[in-house]
């Protein structure tokens, strides 16, 4: 497998039970304008979006989660977090409590409103992502931490738009 090829499969986009991103669209300028799906996170709230995926072609090493996302201001940080609840063979019930580790980075917001970023978060083999394994799924938590008060770092005062992820393995 050549580097930054995907190895995660991302199989379905799923709005957790509360507190979700909500689908929106980015209407283009052309003559024929394009309509692009992202998914809001607005500021002032925990915002969550998860995603069911599988790992294909694993090689034990680390992941990297390429973000692209724009925002509607341009001045601040976002905050991005993502963590990853692993469903072992014949080990994980969905019915049972998981308690989330998050990985973050904190993004700046692209100089002009609805501009695309790239950021990205990483994972280390093992412990830091639930030691996910080779054809095994998992859920993909997604979540922008903007309560006001509770970070300092996402100081963007508007909606955070993902466009979309994937995940490559890292060395």
């Amino acid at each position: 497998m050549a580097a930054n090829d995907p190895v995660v499969k991302l199989l379905k986009v799923i709005p957790p039970g509360s507190d979700f991103a909500y689908e929106s669209r980015l209407i283009g300028g052309t003559t024929i304008p394009e309509n692009v799906i992202v998914w809001a996170f607005p500021d002032g709230a925990e915002t969550v979006l998860d995603f069911l995926a599988v790992l294909e072609g694993y090689d034990a090493g680390g992941l990297t989660f390429p973000l692209k996302w724009s925002a509607s201001v341009a001045t601040g940080n976002v905050e991005w977090e993502m963590a990853i609840r692993r469903f072992a063979d014949d080990a994980e019930d969905l019915d049972s409590a998981h308690t989330y580790a998050y990985n973050t980075v904190t993004a700046a917001v692209p100089s002009a409103v609805n501009e695309v970023g790239y950021d990205n978060i990483t994972f280390t083999n093992g412990a830091d992502m639930d030691s996910w394994a080779d054809r095994e799924l998992a859920i993909i938590r997604l979540r922008r931490d903007a309560q006001l008060g509770n970070t300092l770092d996402d100081t963007a005062s508007g909606i955070a738009y993902l466009w979309g992820t994937h995940g490559y393995e890292t060395a």
